[in-house]
């Protein structure tokens, strides 16, 4: 049972990915599109025939890899030996935090609920108020930012590939290493963004120096050649959607 909750969450992980990758490759290439996030994805869906239909399954498919993680966490803390499982424990569970946040988020559009909730900015001055704020900030910052390198070991080392099944035969196995490859590789980069973000406003006590994906994006285009920059990221995104597919099909993780 708990395979097909991880498989189906894994797919819908990646169309989400995939969605955001091709609607700012698009937008890049002034090809129509829009720069996008997770909640953009929302929106489009939205749009679309049949759109509280696909709204309901990308929901339940978020909610199914946020059950996954949770679950991770257990098993992490169960079986595993070491001070590390803590570690991987944590990170499993706060992951499975977000993107149930995010289900959550997808499914109340769904029913035609209002959102509820509190904005990244707002959370953060909170945070920044704190006498410790700003410590607080660097430390998430140091965590992205271990996070991002974290991302370019597991390419050196093809650490991707680990738990997959290559018993199976796998055709198209060159193709699933490059969307690997490459799509991690564009996780890692932003996650060094966003690691300068959060730095950012806890060295100018700004809560607005917090971003997300969609100005993540917005960042890239800012800079030289910022439409090339911007469409390599977007491309790296599909990849990591395509990645997810593979990985919910020959992964025995």
């Amino acid at each position: 049972m708990i395979q097909k909750i991880r498989k189906f969450g894994f797919i819908t992980k990646g169309v989400v990915y995939g969605i955001v990758g091709i609607l700012t490759f698009l937008a890049a290439l002034n090809l129509g599109g829009k720069v996008s996030d997770k909640n953009s994805v929302i929106t489009f869906l939205e749009n679309q025939v049949f759109g509280k239909i696909l709204l309901l399954i990308v929901g339940l498919g978020m909610l199914s890899y946020a059950v996954w993680r949770f679950y991770k966490s257990y098993v992490v803390l169960k079986k595993e030996d070491g001070f590390s499982k803590y570690f991987l424990m944590i990170d499993f569970f706060i992951r499975g935090i977000i993107y149930g946040s995010f289900a959550i988020s997808i499914l109340s559009d769904f029913i035609n609920q209002p959102k509820k909730g509190i904005s990244k900015e707002t959370l953060t001055a909170k945070v920044l108020q704190l006498e410790v704020g700003n410590y607080i900030l660097y430390v998430i910052a140091g965590i992205i930012f271990i996070s991002a390198l974290n991302q370019f070991y597991i390419i050196y080392k093809e650490k991707f590939l680990k738990y997959i099944e290559k018993d199976k035969n796998i055709e198209s196995f060159t193709f699933l290493k490059t969307t690997g490859k490459y799509g991690i590789l564009s996780r890692g980069v932003s996650f060094l963004i966003f690691a300068w973000f959060i730095f950012k406003a806890a060295s100018e006590n700004n809560a607005t120096e917090i971003k997300g994906t969609q100005e993540m994006f917005a960042y890239l285009h800012n800079l030289s050649f910022g439409n090339v920059l911007m469409a390599i990221m977007a491309l790296g995104f599909l990849l990591y959607g395509i990645f997810q597919y593979f990985y919910a099909r020959y992964s025995a993780y």
